[in-house]
């Protein structure tokens, strides 16, 4: 932690300057991340593209891209690259912009920046938090995974056959890894 007398809250978080910066608190410690590189933008869009496709089609839910703040806890607010939420949950978005409890979903792109924060600090959060799916995608790497809530950790599930990733939380909703990482080469 930051040497700090006392850990940062979300009413800390929303005394800071609105200056384009990704700014969360994880555990009462900030985090700035930079803008993300082109491949991020790539990916973050693709699935996007996808949620909302899907959810325009079934009306199981909606999906939001960041900046949405996630409340988590007093010391807990993230901005995750996506986020989804199912149709009977969508309360929990209040007009204000902040989501009050833990999203169905929650999807991050992996940066350089983000890589340990991505797949340890907020892995163990959202899994703390009770998050029931939690996807990661590392453009670099051209790597996707479905990890899902079982008990207090995430269980990452395989791929089908073929070669699509499907959602628990989401039943129908099909991911095909080819659609996520184009436009990269």
């Amino acid at each position: 932690m930051c040497a700090l007398e006392r850990p940062l809250t979300y009413d800390d978080l929303l005394q800071m300057p609105d200056d384009g910066l990704r700014r969360e608190v994880i555990g009462g410690e900030l985090f700035v991340n930079p803008a993300p590189r082109r491949a991020h933008q790539e990916v973050s869009a693709n699935t996007h593209w996808i949620l909302q496709q899907f959810f325009r089609s079934t009306r199981k839910g909606k999906a939001f891209a960041h900046p949405v703040d996630v409340y988590l806890g007093r010391t807990d607010v993230v901005q995750p690259d996506l986020i989804a939420i199912r149709s009977d949950r969508l309360h929990i978005y209040r007009p204000e912009g902040v989501v009050v409890e833990p999203p169905d979903l929650v999807v991050e792109i992996i940066s350089p920046s983000s890589r340990s924060i991505d797949r340890v600090r907020k892995m163990a959060l959202y899994a703390r938090a009770g998050v029931p799916e939690y996807w990661i995608a590392d453009p670099e790497q051209r790597a996707f995974a479905v990890n899902v809530l079982t008990g207090e950790d995430y269980v990452s599930l395989a791929p089908n056959l073929d070669g699509t990733i499907s959602s628990r939380v989401f039943p129908g909703l099909r991911v095909n890894l080819a659609e996520v990482f184009a436009g990269l080469d």
